[in-house]
C-alpha cells in the first residue's frame, strides 16, 4: 500500500500520479494568493477541467476551492461549476498509453530528422571539398591527351621505321644492280 496525504493507492502508479497532483498543488498554494475570492474563483474554473486531476489528492483540492468559493457572498453558487470527475481510470491510461506512443513517434521522427539532416550537411561538405579539387572530366581530358600524344610518338615511330625500310630497300636495289 503506498500513502500519499493521507489516501492511500492500490498501485505504485497511483501513487505516483497522487504525489505529481500535490506537489503541484503546493506549488499552486505556494504562487496563488489564495485569500483573494476572484482569484481563487479563477484558479478553480482553471483546474476543474478533464485532465488535470485524477487522483482523490487532486480532487480533494478542488473540493476545498469550491466549499471555499461557497462561502463568498458574491459568488454565486450557479457560477461554481460541479467538480469534473474523471470517468474511468482505462481512460487516463489509455490517454497516457497514446501519449507514449506519440512520444515514441516524436523520438523516431527526431532521430531520422537528425540523421538526414546530418546527411544533408554531408553532402555539402562533399560538394565544397570537390569543387575545391579536380573534377572527373579533367581526369578524362588528361586520359585523351595522354592518348592523342601517344598515337603521335606511334605515327612518327611508324613514319621512320618506313623510312628505314625504304632507304634499305633502296640499298638492297642499288646492291642488286652493281652485281
Amino acid at each position: 500500500m503506498y500513502v500519499v496525504d493521507g489516501f492511500e493507492f492500490q498501485t505504485k502508479e497511483e501513487a505516483r500520479q497522487a504525489k505529481k497532483e500535490s506537489d503541484g498543488i503546493r506549488y499552486i498554494k505556494d504562487q496563488t494568493d489564495m485569500s483573494d475570492p476572484d482569484t481563487v474563483y479563477k484558479l478553480y474554473l482553471r483546474l476543474n477541467k478533464p485532465g488535470y486531476f485524477f487522483t482523490p489528492v487532486g480532487l480533494s483540492f478542488l473540493v476545498e476551492l469550491q466549499e471555499y468559493l461557497h462561502t463568498i457572498p458574491y459568488i454565486k453558487n450557479e457560477d461554481i461549476r460541479p467538480i469534473y470527475i474523471p470517468e474511468d481510470k482505462k481512460a487516463v491510461v489509455e490517454v497516457k498509453k497514446q501519449t507514449e506512443g506519440y512520444k515514441k513517434k516524436f523520438h523516431v521522427a527526431l532521430f531520422f530528422t537528425i540523421v538526414l539532416s546530418a546527411a544533408i550537411a554531408v553532402m555539402f561538405g562533399i560538394t565544397y571539398v570537390s569543387g575545391h579539387s579536380p573534377y572527373v572530366v579533367d581526369y578524362e581530358n588528361e586520359l585523351i591527351d595522354k592518348y592523342e600524344n601517344w598515337q603521335k610518338e606511334l605515327e612518327k615511330r611508324e613514319k621512320a621505321v618506313e623510312e628505314r625500310e625504304k632507304a634499305l630497300n633502296e640499298r638492297q636495289d642499288a646492291t642488286e644492280w652493281t652485281k
